[in-house]
């Protein structure tokens, strides 16, 4: 009962800080169903009612009622499908996508005004917990128990490329150049995979695949961590630190002095987990236009020496 006091006490806190309490949202006449409808529309592709349905849980009745406003006061046009009569595609006007970007602005500015007193440590902290947050509530009770191998096998480096570019692409935007980016290192790794000095792991669940990890052996008894990735529905239950783990007790068994690794400043739930296991920042690189986004490269290092 601890416990769900806590999570109801942190609910009343939250929804205080964010002023979900409000009848209306951000200065605005809309309710927050009525917002997150107009963001739903925005950014899904070929949007119908179905999908809003599905996406926000919402009363078919009442979604319809807040569709028809919309038309109403001209934020939004039906677009009849032209191979099912019975699909309607929803699209915001002009109008709307005004209201839409007023909206988006006022947000971020409100955001922005609750964290400009934290550090940019304690931001990433924050970040990193939220992100927790949804992972933990978003793993089904049902899940399969997750298993880590080593032997590798053919189709496992494909395996490791494919879902890079599968998940990264929604999590953080990425491009399909960032797909050929890792096929290129994998292949390389591929290439020259020796076992005394290189390991890929593999993690799975009901034999599919969940996430991965590798070392890969660099000179002067230097390991890279490379290719660390976890399916969003299995974090927050320890895998991705047995991942790490096993990384760091490989090098350390194969006479390895430190492990390093590049990563990228979007990755804040990556960042916890290597700092929790003795990684320290030691480079940060100007930012660039890469795989789509506008990406700041860092370099994470632990010794292994005791």
């Amino acid at each position: 009962m601890d416990s769900i006091a806590s999570v109801r006490a942190f609910n009343r806190y939250y929804t205080n800080i964010i002023g979900i309490v409000d009848r209306h949202i951000l200065n605005s006449n809309l309710s927050l169903a009525e917002a997150r409808i107009l963001f739903e529309i925005n950014n899904q592709p070929d949007c119908t009612q179905t999908h809003l349905i599905d996406q926000l849980n919402i009363d078919a009745g009442y979604l319809s009622r807040i569709i028809k406003h919309f038309e109403r006061e001209g934020f939004l046009l039906r677009n009849r499908s032209a191979t099912d009569a019975r699909t309607s595609y929803l699209t915001l006007t002009d109008t709307g996508q005004q209201l839409f970007q007023a909206l988006n602005h006022a947000s971020e500015q409100e955001l922005n005004t609750l964290t400009n007193h934290l550090t940019a440590s304690q931001l990433e902290h924050l970040v990193g917990s939220m992100k927790t947050i949804q992972a933990l509530l978003d793993t089904p009770a049902d899940l399969p128990s997750a298993t880590i191998r080593h032997d590798l096998r053919p189709g496992d480096p494909g395996l490791v490329v494919q879902h890079h570019g599968v998940w990264y692409a929604p999590e953080f935007g990425y491009d399909v150049s960032f797909e050929g980016y890792v096929a290129k290192t994998l292949g390389e790794f591929a290439e020259h995979y020796s076992p005394d000095k290189d390991r890929l792991w593999i993690a799975e669940a009901d034999n599919k695949f969940i996430g991965s990890i590798a070392v890969v052996g660099r000179p002067d008894r230097v390991g890279q961590l490379r290719w660390f990735l976890l399916d969003k529905a299995f974090r927050g239950q320890g895998i991705g630190k047995k991942l790490v783990d096993q990384t760091l007790a490989f090098c350390r068994e194969r006479g390895y002095t430190s492990l390093y690794l590049w990563t990228t400043a979007d990755q804040v739930t990556a960042h916890h987990l290597y700092k929790r296991v003795g990684f320290v920042l030691t480079e940060e690189r100007e930012p660039v236009r890469l795989w789509g986004q506008n990406i700041q490269e860092q370099r994470y290092e632990v010794s292994l020496q005791s």
